[in-house]
Order: C-alpha cells, then sequence, then structure tokens
C-alpha cells in the first residue's frame, strides 16, 4: 500500500485538513478536507439547494439518467435543469 511521509503535527494544527480513522480499518489514517459548517452552503452547490417544499413526499428510489436514484435527487435533477437525457 503506497504511503505519505508527512508531519503529523502540521497536520493536526491545520483547520483546513481533517484527520480521522476509519471503522472498517482502525489501522488507517484518513486525511481529508473538513465538511462545511453546518447550515452554511458552499458556493457550487448553491444551484442545487431544495427549497422548502420543493420535492416534498418524494420517496424510494427510482432509475434517472440511467442510474438508481433517490426520487428527491431525482426531483431536484428535473426542477434545476439537469433533466434526463
Amino acid at each position: 500500500m503506497p504511503g505519505i511521509y508527512a508531519n503529523l503535527a502540521t497536520l493536526m494544527n491545520s483547520p483546513s485538513v481533517s484527520i480521522s480513522r476509519t471503522p472498517f480499518n482502525p489501522d488507517i489514517v484518513v486525511l481529508k478536507r473538513p465538511s462545511f459548517p453546518k447550515g452554511e452552503t458552499p458556493a457550487h452547490l448553491r444551484a442545487y439547494a431544495i427549497k422548502k417544499g420543493e420535492c416534498s413526499g418524494r420517496t424510494g428510489t427510482m432509475v434517472y439518467n440511467g442510474h438508481l436514484v433517490p426520487a428527491t435527487a431525482a426531483c431536484v435533477g428535473e426542477k434545476h435543469g439537469k433533466g434526463k437525457k
């Protein structure tokens, strides 16, 4: 398995990196960017935000663009210009 060389103290003090272990294999350390703050939507996802009442009541899964997806996701795709091809 490939590895990386990094200063652990620097990584632990960095606000742009999150360090955790996977429950499936506790011997592996996972490095990732932290998620965006709760209640805040990143700029690149704002166009896909679900407005209150939009797509409500959609449950289950359906085939959309050849993929099995949650019905809510298909609804959002249709409403935001990502319709079926």
